[in-house]
């Protein structure tokens, strides 16, 4: 496959594009992750992977740029990534014994052109104890997290059911992003 940009400082998503065996680089946006104003988990997620896009766009207009952003929606409430740790527990008491949807949008934009998609996966949590969700957050894992946690660290132990892709709650949609790769390396992208 030809090589593109990963707009992303994630070291999940790097670790995820490397399983599709392609070359890539890794390219730091410089972007604020305010929650735009959208109607929809799907249009927050796209607008915040456009807008790392397009931090990076100006230095490689020639190359094809993926960008990704991963929202966390519960009752119609956004949470993105939590600010301090009373942030933190706050997001992982409401997310306690229920369930949330997970949405990762993505954005392929090369000079012009551009393609929007996103994975989602519906993930129900047990119930956490006060001592856990302290706990939990003492690992610093939560931090730097849509939803303050990571599904494939030490959160896995709330997790009861998952509905949908798993790799989009890890913050890429793995097959979709493979298909879309694959489609542009034979000129059906865009």
């Amino acid at each position: 496959m030809k090589p593109f940009i990963l707009a992303s400082k994630s070291p999940r998503r790097r670790e995820l594009i490397e399983l599709l065996d392609c070359s890539f680089e890794t390219v730091s946006p410089n972007t604020k992750e305010n929650m735009p104003a959208a109607e929809t988990p799907e249009e927050v997620a796209i607008a915040l992977a456009l807008k790392k896009v397009r931090s990076v766009q100006n230095d490689y207009r020639d190359r094809l740029i993926l960008g990704c952003d991963t929202v966390v929606e519960v009752d119609g409430r956004l949470l993105g990534k939590p600010k301090n740790e009373e942030d933190a527990y706050a997001m992982l008491c409401t997310l306690s014994d229920r369930t949330h949807r997970v949405v990762t949008g993505c954005v392929l934009v090369e000079g012009v052109r551009e393609k929007r998609f996103f994975g989602d996966a519906k993930v129900t949590f047990g119930k956490i104890s006060d001592n856990e969700i302290r706990s939990y957050i003492k690992s610093e894992e939560p931090f730097g997290k849509a939803g303050a946690y990571a599904i494939q660290g030490r959160a896995a132990k709330f997790v009861e059911h998952i509905e949908g892709d798993y790799y989009s709650v890890m913050g890429l949609p793995v097959a979709q992003v493979y298909r879309f790769l694959k489609n542009y390396e034979n000129g059906k992208l865009f």
